[in-house]
């Protein structure tokens, strides 16, 4: 039986893929698909995920090679998001939580989580990590970002940024405040404080909130909003 490392070999030739161009595809170097044609070896699951992609085969066919067939072995519970890519898809956490664009949302403490997978493109397009690392689908609740952010949207959300001083001005974020998840404008203002505010026009019911560096300890920022169904 063939191992592990010469199906990748005959899978890549069939493919007429050099190491160098089926490295930049699944995220890795050359020399690291020399290794794993040579079982010196073996790739991590998420990298054999990426390489059943390129190939379009089954992850089994790759470690065993008992199934053979040429159908991508792809979970059902999954969000797939981006055009077609010539890149392997990137795996990243579809949580079962909403942030309220309203008075605040509470989650459960353990929310279920499920697999999603976007494309390198449109992570690049939509300023995102390409690792996908940090970054979250989730999905939004009521109505205090007005048509920005409707009601049940799908959202992106990039975690990686959760210091005052990442804030953007005009762009939205989602905090945790007591328990509970919302979402705010940051506007920032000239004097170094942040005004977070609702797109909603009503005030009395959505009031304006002013963050300074004191008192943003109040506020646990979960992330950056950078994709809702529309650009954002």
């Amino acid at each position: 039986m063939r191992s592990l490392g010469q199906r990748i070999f005959d899978l890549r030739k069939e493919k007429q893929l050099s190491r160098d161009a089926l490295g930049k595809r699944v995220g890795v170097s050359k020399t690291a698909i020399k290794n794993w044609e040579d079982d010196e070896n073996v790739p991590k699951h998420d990298y054999l995920d990426k390489l059943a992609h390129v190939f379009n085969c089954s992850i089994d066919y790759l470690v065993d090679g008992k199934v053979d067939n040429t159908t991508m072995d792809i979970p059902s519970n999954i969000v797939a998001i981006g055009s077609p890519s010539e890149y392997a898809p990137v795996k990243v956490e579809y949580l079962d939580i909403k942030a309220s664009c309203g008075g605040g949302y509470i989650n459960d403490d353990f929310p279920a989580a499920h697999s999603g997978y976007l494309s390198v493109e449109f992570l690049r397009e939509n300023d995102l990590p390409i690792d996908g690392k940090g970054v979250i689908v989730m999905h939004a609740c009521n109505d205090s970002m007005g048509y920005t952010i409707p009601n049940a949207s799908l959202m992106i959300v990039n975690t990686n940024d959760r210091e005052f001083d990442n804030f953007v001005n005009k762009r939205i974020y989602v905090f945790n405040v007591d328990g509970e998840m919302i979402c705010k404008r940051a506007i920032k203002n000239l004097d170094g404080t942040v005004l977070l505010k609702s797109d909603n026009t009503d005030k009395e019911a959505y009031p304006d909130q002013l963050v300074t560096r004191d008192t943003f300890g109040q506020f646990e920022l979960f992330g950056r909003v950078h994709w809702v169904s529309i650009k954002v």
